[in-house]
């Protein structure tokens, strides 16, 4: 029995995972990832102490979160989101990524990425059977042309992954818009 499945054997290391390995490999400055290369202050360090002494280690009910954020989102946009259906509380964007994938993408389903785009995208469309669809963005200042855009869609597209430049992980929220069509 193959302990594998066809999807994963298709992946490769991720091109932040080869850079670290370099990095280490060659003594030089890991550039690669977000981690921090100096210890973590002491106040922090006793806050987790401190919960761990007092038992505080059972996951956190996010509801109040998921409350106060709809709430936000409809005065800052105008926007009636069901805290209890609408939003979910993640550890990070990968997770959140590949929840929401696998909570919309069937089989076959067209995703639009602008590229480049963050490397593990493609890897959660894969694996929930989606298609990637890549629209190069023109550099050097990674311009979107609407053209490109506009012929990427298709009827098979199930949604278009609009994300920020920024590092990946300061982003407020992950956005998906969805194309319905009859």
């Amino acid at each position: 029995m193959e302990k594998l499945s066809s999807v994963a054997k298709t992946f490769t290391p991720s091109p932040i995972q080869e850079l670290s390995l370099l990095a280490q490999r060659c003594n030089a400055i890991n550039l690669a990832e977000g981690f921090p290369d100096f210890p973590a202050p002491p106040h922090i360090k006793n806050a987790a102490v401190s919960a761990i002494n007092s038992d505080f280690n059972q996951y956190r009910h996010v509801q109040g979160i998921c409350d106060q954020l709809a709430k936000l989102l409809k005065e800052m946009y105008s926007l009636d989101v069901d805290p209890l259906t609408d939003i979910a509380i993640c550890c990070g964007q990968t997770e959140a990524f590949a929840a929401a994938v696998f909570a919309i993408i069937d089989r076959g389903d067209e995703v639009v990425l602008f590229d480049p785009s963050f490397e593990t995208y493609e890897a959660s469309i894969t694996i929930a059977g989606g298609v990637p669809v890549y629209v190069a963005l023109d550099p050097p200042n990674w311009t979107l042309d609407a053209d490109k855009f506009m012929k990427s869609i298709s009827s098979r597209t199930k949604a278009i992954v609009l994300n920020r430049s920024e590092q990946h992980d300061e982003l407020f929220i992950e956005t998906f818009a969805y194309l319905y069509s009859d």
